[in-house]
């Protein structure tokens, strides 16, 4: 957004930069699992308790996953979608022109 002397915000000068972009795609794609995570929780018969014990974590540790603030490896995620009945896929879209799609196998 830009105000009227024509400035861009503190996150649009970032974000035009390519670590910028790259930090905000890694902090975009961390509230997207939990949105997920949070979604599957909420659909399946189990609660937090029992995904807990299921993983072999504390409650706190589910608590903190389902509410963003607990860094996964990509490997838990599936595994935290799988004990709660669900099964992951990763796509990738291109984020810059003239890349093209990559190929989806599985």
């Amino acid at each position: 957004m830009t105000d009227n002397n024509g400035k861009h915000s503190l996150y649009e000068e970032y974000a035009s930069t390519l670590m910028g972009a790259v930090d905000l795609s890694a902090a975009d794609l961390i509230d997207q699992v939990a949105i997920l995570i949070r979604q599957a929780l909420d659909a399946s018969p189990r609660g937090q308790r029992e995904l807990a014990s299921i993983l072999g974590v504390s409650e706190a540790r589910v608590s903190q996953v389902v509410n963003g603030d607990g860094n996964l490896r990509v490997g838990a995620v599936a595994k935290y979608l799988r004990a709660l009945g669900y099964s992951a896929k990763l796509v990738a879209s291109a984020a810059e022109e003239g890349l093209p799609e990559l190929p989806r196998k599985g």
